[in-house]
């Protein structure tokens, strides 16, 4: 009889994964994925952000053109109306937008809702200048669309 190798009676030749590695990995991508969630859910309000601020300059275009055939400004509603501004400009779930005359002036309004986390506005005024920015407990994001 030959001698051969002792098998453990644990082992009978199988192989795989036992629980405390598995359990190893889930606590690495855990920790991979907490660190990278924060960074995507900026880098998307950004893009909201970014999308808002351009659908402003749209409205500030649309009150400039209103205003050179009526020498005022008008609300969103008239511009609208005239087909000035397209209803999908204003049709979206993240901001509410506002345009409110003012004797030689407008200014126009995306206002930040539907988000637990995300707050604030955004306002171009008749000269095209983008104020204020959003806010949140992660920090600020400032729209970068250049006037």
């Amino acid at each position: 009889m030959t001698a051969g190798r002792r098998r453990s009676p644990t082992t009978d030749g199988r192989s795989g994964y036992t629980l405390i590695e598995a359990m190893v990995v889930l606590v690495v991508m855990a920790i991979v994925m907490s660190m990278g969630v924060p960074r995507f859910s900026r880098s998307l309000e950004q893009t909201r952000a970014d999308v808002a601020a351009a659908n402003l300059r749209a409205i500030w275009t649309a009150e400039r053109l209103y205003w050179l055939e009526n020498r005022r400004y008008a609300d969103l509603s008239t511009l609208m109306s005239r087909n000035l501004v397209d209803a999908s400009v204003c049709a979206s779930t993240f901001y509410a937008y506002s345009a409110t005359p003012s004797g030689d002036g407008f200014v126009a309004v995306a206002e930040r809702g539907n988000s637990g986390t995300w707050g604030g506005r955004l306002e171009i005024d008749q000269g095209g200048t983008l104020n204020n920015l959003l806010t949140n407990s992660g920090g600020d994001v400032v729209p970068s669309v250049a006037p």
